[in-house]
């Protein structure tokens, strides 16, 4: 009884600080000092209760306006970043530009110059640590091109191991994968194996179908703005990375089950 007063009080708390929060049933001033009393209660003995209760109901309300959502970040109508919550990114260079750009907190944004999907496992315990609802792998470049991985089909399975080494840590966490953005001249003169990327990415992609792994397909925003690569060929120039997160809170909001493929491009919204 007291945990369902709890339970209710914690809702109707998060859903009233929403924007467009839905009226919820009026509480007696009795039911609502019991639901008090017993979250003050069960934070002083697992502090931890509190959290996933609020995590329960914010994922059942993602769940409840998901398809507005998709559409929102579709047409540009929604604040993107204000949608990364209680989350972790990792990568690569092109994911740092998250944080230098000022879009995320780089406390949560666990991404270097030259680092590969082989740098997880160190980033192991500040993940567990911020203890996510998402994670989302922003890898690819220096993978294709540091030579670990002889082919697509290797790098993939790797991937996997990867994916089930965060799962095995937070099985609660929901993990997005980031298709690889492609170089462009003059970077291959650097890095000739930068042309294997689509298949790296596609081999990816495929595991990704199969496992039933979020993925986010990032070729279609790539084909449109090419003009907002950098004249490296590699690093991206800013307004690039609107478009970019969007495919990746998309991919995240979609459901996806193992053999089934989900689109997570968004449309242009320039």
């Amino acid at each position: 009884m007291l945990l369902g007063l709890a339970v209710l009080l914690l809702t109707a708390a998060y859903l009233s600080s929403a924007p467009d929060a839905p009226k919820s049933e009026p509480v007696s001033a009795e039911e609502l000092q019991a639901g008090r009393t017993y979250l003050s209660v069960m934070a002083e003995k697992d502090p931890a209760l509190v959290d996933q209760v609020l995590k329960q109901r914010r994922a059942e309300k993602l769940d409840r306006e998901r398809e507005e959502l998709v559409q929102k970040l579709c047409s540009g109508e929604a604040d993107v970043w204000s949608m990364f919550q209680d989350f972790v990114l990792l990568g690569d260079s092109r994911a740092v530009g998250l944080y230098y750009y000022k879009f995320l907190d780089k406390s949560r944004v666990l991404a270097d110059g030259g680092n590969t999907i082989r740098n997880v496992a160190e980033h192991m315990q500040q993940i567990k640590d911020l203890n996510p609802s998402s994670i989302f792998l922003c890898y690819g470049l220096n993978d294709v091109s540091i030579g670990y991985w002889d082919t697509p089909e290797s790098y993939a399975e790797e991937m996997l191991e990867v994916v089930q080494g965060l799962q095995q840590q937070l099985p609660q966490a929901r993990i997005v994968i980031s298709s690889i953005l492609p170089a462009r001249d003059p970077a291959f003169e650097r890095a000739s194996k930068w042309r294997e990327i689509p298949a790296y990415s596609a081999a990816v992609e495929k595991l990704c179908r199969e496992k039933g792994i979020a993925f986010a397909n990032n070729d279609k925003i790539a084909e449109e703005h090419a003009a907002l690569w950098d004249p490296d060929g590699i690093h991206l120039q800013r307004p690039f990375y609107q478009y970019w997160g969007s495919n990746l809170i998309v991919a995240a909001l979609q459901e996806q089950q193992p053999g089934t493929e989900a689109d997570g491009e968004v449309r242009d919204h320039e």
